[in-house]
This record gives C-alpha cells, structure tokens and sequence, in this order.
C-alpha cells in the first residue's frame, strides 16, 4: 500500500508500475479510482484506507510519524521516503534508518524493488506498561 502525498500520482505509477505486484495507492490529488496496469490509485477514503491498511503486506510512505508508527505497530514491512526539506521527516527517516527501516530521498525503483523483494522486516516490542508509566508519574509529583 502507498501513502506519498507528496508525490504526483503520475510519477508514483511511472515507478510502481514496473515492480510486478498489486500496489493500491491513496492520493489526495485523485478524485476518482484509477487503474493503470498493477498500480490502482484511489481518493483518499478513511475507511478503504484502514481496510487496505489492515491487510496489505507492506506500506510505503512519507517519513511522518502517524503511518509508520502505526506499520511498525501493525508488523508491516515499511518503506519510507521523507518529504524533501522537512527536517522532522529527515530525522524519522535516519531513526527508522538506525532501526533497519530502509528509505530513500527519492522515488527510487532499484531500491523499492529490493524492499519489495526482502522478506525482512522489524519486529516492534511496543510493551503494554501505561500503569508503570503513570505511576512513576504520580510518584514525580
């Protein structure tokens, strides 16, 4: 699944259609579904969204913090490319980085080809500890 707002829809499908798997990318440019051989773009709708969220393989983003926390979350393959000259998404993209996410400052086929064709990808322990975090808390206070 793709999420890359910061690409135009033409320039996504130029790169993806090349790379032989089913892409669904979101696009808040597209206001109508669109099928162009393996890459179908679709309007940004919340609820398709978390329906393809929820079962794609892998996801590849921009570099903010909301989807990749929640596909590292999810156990999804990532991908991330940081939004050019935005320095919050440059410092996500050299986290993930040190964590074994790959990235890329472009759209880059050769690089997305061999995430696509890796099976790696990071497993997050993201511990259920809120009690001991809010009572540390109280305790500070």
């Amino acid at each position: 699944m793709v999420y890359l707002p910061s690409f135009a829809d033409e320039n996504i499908i130029k790169v993806l259609r090349k790379i032989p798997v089913e892409w669904k990318v979101f696009s808040k440019y597209s206001k109508v579904q669109v099928k162009v051989k393996n890459v179908e773009v679709f309007p940004i709708d919340e609820i398709q969204y978390l329906k393809y969220f929820e079962g794609c393989e892998g996801i590849l983003c921009n570099a903010g913090f909301e989807t990749p926390a929640e596909a590292l979350f999810m156990d999804k393959k990532l991908f991330v490319i940081p939004i050019h000259n935005q320095y919050e998404q440059e410092c996500n993209a050299c986290a993930l980085d040190t964590m074994g996410i790959p990235n890329s400052k472009v759209l880059n086929l050769q690089e997305i080809m061999e995430w696509v064709a890796s099976d790696h990808h990071l497993v997050v322990d993201y511990p259920d500890n809120i009690e001991e975090i809010l009572v540390k808390d109280v305790l500070a206070l």
